[in-house]
């Protein structure tokens, strides 16, 4: 069996997602999403099971950063139903800790608390100082408070009922992407810098009837007002229409493509 990788410590939600989806005995959990790509880049049969975008907060950066920067495939999707509680030994906690998404996905409720803020690189190592600290009150999941045994203080803070993280596994792309699924993943990188050049990107899609679900700029790093696009379509690279558009776009512009994939529904 591939090993899994997945942001850690045990009991995360990547973590959650991942004993789900496979043989627990196959996750493996690192420090943060930089290292999940780089497990999945030196080993070729290994797996990563990354966060991608909250439907409360939009995009995880650090994973479509990485996505741009390693050569790998998205191999599937899963939409996974997010509840977060709070939980501490001591209701008059002066800390409120966890990783940054979720500290976002819950800040109406956070506004009403009078207390520090801290980010931490994970829930499962938020709900960790709070098991060892009395002052420190962590967001994360049931799992999480049962394992590390902190008392649930407050449930279902996140600013919304309804909160659904998408998570991706990807793999290195040694062997070809998969061509088929419902959804494919790209980013575009502009070779030069001139008017209309997004009106034409977007026109392609438009004239092969492709539907895009997702369009976000980034910047490059290099230079103000220097940007790339990562794209989600309806379709899949099999589709004479989908390898139509990328060729055509291959023309004036770079065009790095994950593959296709399904998207499962983890509740």
């Amino acid at each position: 069996m591939n090993k899994i990788y997945a942001l850690g410590p045990q009991f995360s939600y990547s973590y959650n997602l991942a004993v789900r989806a496979y043989d627990a005995k196959c996750v493996y959990c690192v420090q943060n999403i930089h290292d999940v790509f780089t497990h999945v880049m030196q080993e070729n049969d290994a797996r990563g099971i990354v966060p991608i975008e909250n439907m409360l907060t939009g995009s995880v950066r650090e994973s479509l950063l990485a996505l741009k920067k390693y050569s790998i495939c998205i191999e599937r999707s899963f939409d996974l139903h997010i509840e977060h509680v709070l939980a501490s030994h001591n209701r008059t906690y002066t800390k409120i800790v966890s990783h940054g998404q979720p500290l976002a996905q819950c800040s109406e409720f956070i506004r009403t608390k009078k207390c520090e803020i801290v980010e931490a690189s994970s829930t499962s190592a938020a709900m960790q100082m709070a098991a060892s600290d009395p002052s420190v009150a962590a967001i994360g999941n049931v799992e999480a408070t049962q394992y590390y045994n902190v008392p649930i203080v407050e449930q279902r803070i996140s600013d919304r009922t309804h909160n659904i993280t998408r998570f991706i596994e990807i793999r290195n792309n040694t062997r070809t992407c998969t061509n088929s699924g419902t959804k494919t993943s790209m980013i575009i990188t502009p070779r030069e810098d001139r008017a209309g050049l997004l009106f034409e990107i977007l026109s392609v899609f438009e004239i092969k009837e492709i539907n895009l679900t997702k369009i976000e700029s980034m910047p490059t790093g290099n230079k103000m007002n220097d940007y790339i696009f990562y794209i989600d379509i309806d379709g899949a690279l099999k589709e004479t229409r989908v390898q139509d558009a990328i060729n055509f776009l291959r023309t004036f512009v770079t065009v790095d493509v994950f593959g296709s994939y399904n998207i499962e529904e983890i509740n």
